[in-house]
């Protein structure tokens, strides 16, 4: 029987779950409904086999207040944003889930949304950005250029003032972007979904030799996210040298000083936008990292958080990386293209869901819970072969872990 202060503790989680307010920009808009489902399995997950007083009121959290409400978002003749927010958000938690399908538009939406909340007189507003752009822009490297994943930021937090209470994202191109935010920042990792994934396809190659599977950093700057993936895999990892010589340009220098004749070998990455730096320039017959491994008789997969996939010398990063022949594994931090979009490239791409981690996250923020508890538990689920593939049987539908 629970005890009296456990169901004080019980009661001011409901109380806390009732002043939230899910909000979504129009990019994220298609991800609506899997959110509202995988936030209302947390619920039910967290507050399990309840009594039936409680059951009660956690039905009418789900089908009250943990969705999305309505919210009018156009764009003037001119191209200027107008926001309108269809619900009272006064004295309110807002969780904004937002995502960038077009980055300077979109990111000029948020702020627009921002700025409307801030006047609505909100209590806090939390955002869920799993791709923040301009994140390469992180350093001055050269003369005269900006910082500019410093400068969204600092937009950011002009829009919002002292009620943004926290953001969460997914793999940011370089860890320490994390110090241009004077706030708390979640920095989640797709890490332990690509381990799952990997796992469950390459269970009996693992089981029988650890070291059949192998994985690689295209550069220096991903070598921990490579040691991760390793780790969780069992197996090891090593680091190809990336030179840029230009911007959008890149040259690797080509060293492995190990055999992957036969092996399996995953390329990881956090971005991939052009595609050039891991499949090459078929164009001007220019060989990338993917080649060279090939080359050395290795069979060749990648990785990669955000699927940013743009155009470059007239060619899509689409016919690039199905050129290659090489199956690539994205999450959906980024929105899907287009209706269609998914199953039109599943001959080489497949997508893994992040959005039962988003669900947890709001849960923790919402209720003053740890989200590193539940990240530790889940890589310990993963290393005990405990934890879920969930894989859709059509093509070109999206894979969840659990």
């Amino acid at each position: 029987m629970a005890s009296v202060l456990e169901k004080l503790t019980q009661q001011d989680k409901f109380l806390s779950l009732s002043k939230a307010v899910l909000l979504s920009g129009r990019s994220a808009e298609l991800s609506q409904g899997l959110l509202e489902k995988k936030i209302a399995e947390r619920i039910n997950k967290e507050f399990s086999n309840p009594p039936t007083e409680e059951q009660k009121i956690l039905e009418e959290l789900k089908d009250k207040y943990l969705r999305f409400v309505p919210r009018q978002i156009k764009q003037q003749r001119d191209g200027e944003f107008f926001v309108q927010i269809g619900q009272n958000v006064r004295e309110k938690d807002v969780h904004v889930f937002h995502k960038f399908s077009d980055k300077n538009l979109d990111l000029m939406e948020l702020l627009t949304m921002g700025d409307a909340l801030l006047r609505a007189g909100v209590r806090s507003v939390t955002l869920y950005l799993p791709y923040i752009p301009y994140q390469r822009q992180d350093k001055k490297d050269e003369g005269r250029v900006p910082i500019s994943s410093k400068l969204v930021f600092n937009l950011l937090k002009a829009s919002l003032g002292n009620h943004l209470k926290r953001i969460v994202t997914f793999d940011l191109h370089a860890r320490q972007a994390q110090a241009h935010f004077d706030g708390p920042l979640d920095e989640l990792s797709a890490v332990p979904e690509f381990a799952a994934y990997y796992r469950k396809q390459f269970e009996s190659q693992i089981d029988a030799d650890p070291y059949s599977v192998i994985v690689i950093s295209p550069d220096a700057g991903g070598a921990k996210r490579a040691n991760r993936l390793a780790e969780l895999l069992g197996t090891y990892y090593q680091v190809l040298d990336k030179k840029r010589v230009a911007h959008g340009e890149a040259r690797t220098n080509y060293y492995l000083d190990l055999d992957v004749q036969g092996k399996k070998v995953i390329l990881i990455d956090d971005m991939i936008d052009s595609g050039s730096s891991l499949v090459g320039e078929q164009e001007h017959e220019i060989n990338g990292p993917v080649q060279y491994l090939q080359s050395r008789g290795a069979e060749v997969y990648i990785c990669a958080t955000h699927a940013v996939l743009s155009e470059k010398n007239g060619l899509t990063a689409e016919q690039r990386l199905r050129k290659a022949k090489v199956p690539v594994l994205f999450t959906n931090s980024l929105p899907e293209k287009h209706p269609g979009y998914y199953k039109q490239n599943a001959d080489w791409m497949k997508i893994i869901s992040i959005d039962y981690v988003l669900a947890k996250a709001f849960y923790c923020n919402q209720v003053g819970e740890s989200i590193s508890e539940f990240l530790k538990k889940r890589e310990e689920k993963l290393l005990s072969k405990k934890l879920d593939l969930i894989a859709m049987d059509e093509p070109g539908e999206m894979v969840g872990v659990e």
